[in-house]
């Protein structure tokens, strides 16, 4: 494939064994030339033997690569787990209730949402069914979850959710940020937009720019306002995403989703100062600008354009009930917990188990930790 080879983003990389994975890579470039990196962000994440996610590397938490809103404590899952009561009382409070969860890792979330229905809503727990979507099934791990066998199951995929006439409500928590995603420049107006592909330079793998093929990437590259970029100006554009939208409401059925993550406006996304855009790889929680090192054993990401995001679920049919941050999410969420434990501790100040809940929800909730950062999009489907 004919392209041009960027000298300035060549990769000093110290010589280390060669993974798996990436020489399975390197034999694919071999072949055709150069990868997009869409194609190399899918193999690295979710390579059936090596991907990131795949071989479970992926366990968040303080001692792993990356921190999520479940690892802060069950503060999180308590919260939520108010929200599903709230669907399922809006449901009319039916005999069955299922709760869908996509990208549920270890089980975390699922064990304390189920742990919390079953102490705080004795009624929602005898109809609650939780579907826990896990690319990797045998992640599901959390011991916790044990005591609640009899309520829920393991997938892999969302296709493989059984149709059901039951009232629904889907959860997803850091998601999106994982689909892969297309890594495009912009060379001017002569030459418009190209594309980062992933080649093999001397030793390393090295970043090339090709010309724009995909017609669907165009398209999306043509409602971006390119006047006031610099030359080189790179960002990302998440199609799978679109796909992913038409997906969820087809096996919603009647019923809400509730999409948590990290990201931001389209304005925001695309701002002329945001020039080499939002996409890092995380490995011990040290962030790095290297996306090609050691493909599978790190984690790669990208916010969330949550304008697009927005706009392509009411394309398909979705209602949007709501775009918010964490902060005022979580905070509605918490309102009556807040209440009662202020009434509880009026006299004595908190104990040592509301000291703990109200450390975890200002990290979740405050402004300049978690509570800004993540928003929370809410769609039904009617």
């Amino acid at each position: 494939m004919a392209g041009t080879l960027i000298v300035g983003m060549e990769r000093k990389q110290e010589r280390v064994p060669l993974t798996n994975l990436e020489s399975e890579i390197r034999a694919q470039i071999a072949d055709r030339g150069s990868i997009i990196f869409k194609e190399f962000m899918g193999l690295a994440l979710t390579h059936p033997v090596f991907g990131y996610y795949t071989s479970q590397k992926s366990h968040p938490g303080r001692k792993a690569d990356f921190f999520t809103s479940v690892s802060v404590g069950a503060c999180f899952g308590e919260l939520l787990a108010s929200y599903v009561h709230e669907c399922w009382c809006a449901a009319d409070r039916p005999e069955r209730f299922e709760v869908i969860e996509q990208g549920a890792n270890t089980g975390l979330l699922a064990a304390d949402l189920l742990t919390a229905v079953s102490a705080k809503y004795p009624a929602l727990y005898q109809a609650i069914y939780y579907h826990a979507i896990e690319i990797c099934a045998e992640a599901m791990s959390e011991p916790s979850l044990e005591p609640h066998h009899a309520h829920y199951e393991c997938l892999s995929a969302l296709s493989d959710l059984a149709e059901s006439e039951s009232p629904r409500c889907f959860l997803a928590n850091e998601l999106i940020d994982a689909f892969p995603v297309h890594r495009v420049c912009w060379q001017g107006l002569e030459l418009g937009w190209q594309e980062w592909h992933v080649t093999v330079e001397g030793d390393a793998l090295a970043w090339i720019l090709a010309d724009i093929e995909e017609t669907q990437l165009q398209e999306a590259l043509a409602e971006i306002d390119a006047t006031d970029f610099e030359l080189g100006y790179t960002t990302e554009v998440n199609l799978a995403m679109d796909e992913w939208v038409t997906e969820l409401r087809a096996c919603l059925g009647q019923g809400t989703a509730l999409l948590i993550d990290y990201g931001m406006s389209a304005a925001e996304y695309y701002a002329p100062s945001r020039r080499d855009g939002t996409l890092q790889a995380y490995a011990k929680h040290q962030r790095s600008s290297d996306l090609l090192a050691q493909p599978g054993q790190q984690d790669l990401t990208a916010h969330v354009n949550f304008t697009s995001l927005q706009a392509q679920a009411e394309e398909v049919g979705f209602e949007i009930v709501q775009l918010t941050d964490q902060h005022h999410f979580l905070t509605h969420m918490a309102r009556n917990t807040l209440l009662e434990m202020e009434a509880r501790c009026a006299d004595n100040g908190p104990t040592p188990s509301d000291a703990k809940w109200l450390r975890q929800f200002q990290q979740l909730s405050h402004p300049t930790t978690m509570g800004r950062q993540f928003k929370v999009l809410e769609l039904r489907n009617t």
